[in-house]
């Protein structure tokens, strides 16, 4: 459906303040663990090492000295983060004239610039249904607390993942849906729950799943075999990642507060592992249930089958961190086209996530670290008078998550098979 003037006006009004307010955050603010390897990983890749080793500080640059030999400053994502992380260090040693501020700045832009973007698409899809809500819907995405504080003051990327999954969803040609999923999963791997799905829209199966796997795998290897970074390395730091748990959002996390509670005894590492990939087979459950339920060649039952795989990733997951909840409220946002009553499951998803964020991060004193030293003995006395009270709200809203997220799978359970207005995606 076309805009009219004053829609394109409203549209463009509604962005360009979703992105100054992301501005405003994105030179002084950011997380001194992840935003801190950021700013290690452009300066060492653009003077030829490899992020997949320890990456020291960089004098004038470094603004947290948070790691350790138990927690060490490694990249665990495919090379396309680093590559970019890499070229955004070369810019600013073009113009960046020595100011730190300027080279966070430039961190944040693919990051904000992505969110934003984001925000956008799921509003085109929105408008391909529902056009009266598209607005609303953007909106709801570039005011929202929970992104802007994701993107534009901790520095999480995955806004920037997501953004080729929503954009495959107002794409007619099966190839390019296919080929938008592969460059999801090399920006971030965990669009990689979404490949089947995607990949079985369009007639040409096989090949479109090809498309969506090899992309990102001779890409990155590609980018390894040409930067001559050591293949085993990034491996054995790319395999870490897939079973790594932890007290999370995830319903398998719930086990490791029984942990802290002493409601359960400890467990072994090779039981963490066993844990750590029941994800697998899960999201293979999830493909099959949205195939059955919704089929992948209409573009309500894709969203509604993609739902199914973020869900059951949200649940068994061992370790879901605030930002993955990116990937179910993008989804969310657009499920809303067909299933206005569902604003609930959104809002208190985005709440849930908040809260935990909130608390975890110790009402986001650390994000202040780029320009307060001190941050982490502020943090130290809140933790202190918090006591218990912190791991009990995290607990808290991680129930909380997790049982929106099993009502979320039951509505769409109840929901297959109603009859509404639906586009083929071919």
């Amino acid at each position: 459906m076309r805009l009219g003037k004053n829609g394109k006006i409203r549209v463009g009004a509604i962005v360009l303040a979703g992105l100054l307010i992301r501005e405003i955050f994105s030179f002084w603010t950011g997380h001194p663990f992840d935003f801190e390897l950021w700013v290690r990983t452009g300066y060492w890749v653009a003077h030829g090492v490899s992020p997949y080793g320890v990456l020291g500080p960089v004098p004038g640059l470094t603004f947290a000295y948070t790691y350790s030999p138990a927690a060490e400053s490694t990249i665990g994502y495919l090379p396309f983060w680093p590559l970019l992380l890499g070229a955004m260090y070369q810019l600013y040693a073009l113009i960046g004239g020595g100011d730190r501020f300027v080279y966070y700045f430039l961190l944040k832009q693919p990051i904000i610039i992505g969110d934003v973007l984001l925000g956008y698409f799921i509003s085109r899809c929105v408008r391909a249904v529902r056009p009266e809500f598209a607005n609303t819907a953007l909106a709801l995405w570039l005011f929202s607390p929970f992104t802007i504080i994701i993107s534009g003051v901790w520095g999480m990327f995955d806004s920037l993942a997501m953004l080729p999954v929503i954009v495959a969803l107002d794409t007619r040609r099966e190839a390019a849906r296919s080929a938008l999923e592969g460059l999801a999963i090399w920006i971030k791997s965990i669009p990689l729950i979404f490949a089947i799905p995607i990949a079985f829209s369009g007639e040409k199966k096989v090949r479109n799943l090809a498309i969506a796997v090899m992309l990102p795998v001779l890409a990155s290897l590609a980018t390894i075999l040409i930067a001559g970074w050591p293949l085993n390395t990034a491996f054995a730091t790319l395999q870490s990642t897939v079973t790594k748990g932890g007290q999370s959002l995830s319903a398998m996390g719930l086990f490791f507060y029984l942990i802290e509670f002493n409601v359960v005894g400890p467990i072994s590492s090779l039981e963490v592992n066993a844990i750590g990939y029941v994800w697998v087979p899960a999201e293979l459950i999830a493909v099959w249930l949205g195939y059955r339920w919704y089929g992948f060649s209409t573009r309500k039952g894709l969203v509604q089958s993609l739902l199914i795989c973020a869900i059951f990733f949200m649940l068994f997951k061992a370790q879901v961190n605030e930002q993955y909840g990116i990937y179910i409220l993008a989804l969310a946002l657009v499920d809303l086209s067909w299933n206005p009553s569902r604003k609930w499951f959104y809002a208190g998803l985005t709440a849930a996530d908040m809260v935990f964020l909130l608390v975890n991060n110790v009402f986001l004193v650390r994000f202040t670290s780029p320009i307060y030293p001190d941050w982490s003995s502020t943090e130290f006395m809140l933790s202190q008078m918090m006591g218990r009270w912190t791991l009990t709200l995290e607990a808290a809203s991680t129930v909380a998550f997790a049982s929106l997220n099993v009502v979320y799978f039951l509505m769409i359970y109840w929901s297959r098979g109603r009859p509404v207005p639906e586009t083929s995606l071919n």
